[in-house]
């Protein structure tokens, strides 16, 4: 058996992987971003974007899970309730949102990048800058995806049905739900081929989108690599410290997580222009797990790494009370004495030194 006659055959077992891993990124995920609104002081322009990439991230999950984890995994009991739904929710919507959180996270990524770049080179006028253009940038990031994949709403779709006995798949309405193993929701035939034109644009983007991106770090990391010799030679105060360094690794590596995913629609669109349906499926297969390690898992466990500040906030908000007491007792600080009580201590153990001694 080859890799993609296992990737194939291994279907099931790589959806309950990508549970196992998404689920719990995504409770974190809403916890970080719970955490970030409650403290004033992640109220800056990198804990923005990171919430701002948080909304698809999290809404790419939930359509993953309407229009393809639960109609794999759970087809039979599914399958009458979706059997019920308007044509809308079955073609134009999953679609729809799968064009959309992809785009709009390539765009919060390279905004991420831009932002860890400006913080690097101009760190006096960083605040400021992004001061002025995070509203915008938070515009483009959810409208400019809507005008490009609106289009998705006008297909037509259908239920297609993996049936008991083994047979070719069908339409939902030669099916019934006894007969039914699972489906998904697929393209009705329509004149104009919505999906093709989704996966051809949406590899467009995943090329730009790299190019981009590689440019932004070559100059982030030349950035770097010159300020941190400035300050070695002219000892500068404002060379990045520690803080920036991980958050830029942290960018860098949420960058190449999404660069994974867009390697993978690549992939998908180069083996359906070459009519190798086999290669199709095997990478369908592995969608969902490097999707959500490229994005959810990713994004939300390594900013725990990245900032210890943000890590210590969030444990004392969702730890339970006796452990954020020892947290506390740990990082209070000893009051010290001023000179005063100093002097009086002094005078106090030179009056114990004089006194005479009882025999």
């Amino acid at each position: 058996m080859g890799f993609l006659e296992w990737s194939i055959s291994a279907r099931d077992s790589l959806l309950y992987l990508a549970i196992c891993l998404s689920i719990p990124s995504a409770l974190l995920y809403l916890a970080e971003i719970v955490t970030i609104l409650r403290h004033k002081q992640f109220h800056n322009s990198f804990y923005a974007l990171f919430i701002i990439r948080a909304v698809p991230d999290l809404l790419y999950l939930l359509d993953s899970f309407y229009c393809f984890r639960l109609p794999i995994l759970f087809g039979s009991v599914l399958f009458p309730l979706y059997s019920l739904l308007p044509n809308w929710m079955i073609g134009g919507l999953p679609y729809f949102l799968t064009g959309y959180t992809f785009q709009a996270n390539n765009l919060a990524t390279a905004f991420i990048l831009l932002n860890r770049l400006t913080a690097i080179a101009v760190p006096l006028k960083h605040d400021k800058l992004w001061k002025c253009i995070l509203p915008l940038i938070g515009l483009a990031v959810f409208c400019l995806p809507i005008s490009t994949n609106w289009p998705m709403f006008k297909m037509t779709g259908k239920l297609q049905v993996e049936a008991n006995d083994s047979s070719p798949s069908s339409a939902a309405s030669n099916a019934t739900s006894a007969d039914v193993l699972s489906f998904f929701l697929y393209e009705e035939d329509n004149a104009t081929p919505y999906l093709s034109i989704l996966i051809c644009f949406d590899t467009g983007v995943s090329v730009v989108f790299m190019v981009v991106c590689i440019v932004i770090n070559i100059f982030a990391v030349s950035t770097y690599k010159w300020q941190m010799n400035k300050h070695k030679f002219n000892q500068q105060q404002n060379a990045p410290n520690n803080l920036e360094r991980k958050l830029f690794i942290y960018a860098l590596i949420t960058f190449c997580g999404h660069a994974l995913i867009a390697c993978l629609f690549i992939g998908i669109y180069i083996a359906t222009e070459t009519v190798n349906f086999q290669m199709v499926s095997a990478l369908l297969t592995h969608y969902p797990w490097v999707v959500d390690t490229g994005s959810v898992v990713l994004s939300s466990w390594l900013l725990l790494w990245a900032s210890d500040s943000f890590r210590g906030k969030l444990l004392l908000d969702y730890r339970i009370p006796r452990i954020r007491f020892e947290i506390r007792a740990k990082n209070c600080v000893t009051p010290v004495k001023g000179p005063n009580e100093q002097n009086n201590v002094i005078t106090e153990r030179k009056k114990q030194r004089q006194m005479p001694t009882v025999s």
